[in-house]
């Protein structure tokens, strides 16, 4: 992840989320899937549910998309849809290096 950040790779960003607890959520709430894959059929290149739900947070690549795609979650009816630019206070990038 600290790589693909440092090299500006959205892809790369893309495929290091992960969450242990995800597939497990999706099982049991069938209707996190829904939303996820309303999601990335929204135009959001990945998608990450926070802790163990039901919050996801979705990585888009830039800002006007962003905007775009939360008006259009809106008028498909998908409730909560905000837009986080950063830096967002109290995320923070360790290097432990």
């Amino acid at each position: 992840m600290l790589a693909a950040l440092a090299a500006g790779d959205l892809d790369a960003l893309a495929d290091s989320l992960h969450n242990d607890l995800q597939a497990a959520a999706l099982t049991l709430r069938p209707s996190l899937a829904e939303t996820a894959d309303d999601l990335v059929g929204s135009g959001v290149r990945a998608t990450l549910l926070s802790g163990s739900g039901p919050t996801f947070l979705g990585l888009v690549a830039d800002q006007d998309s962003a905007h775009r795609i939360r008006e259009a979650l809106l008028d498909a009816g998908l409730a909560g849809v905000l837009v986080a630019t950063g830096p967002v206070a109290g995320c923070h990038l360790v290097d432990y290096a």
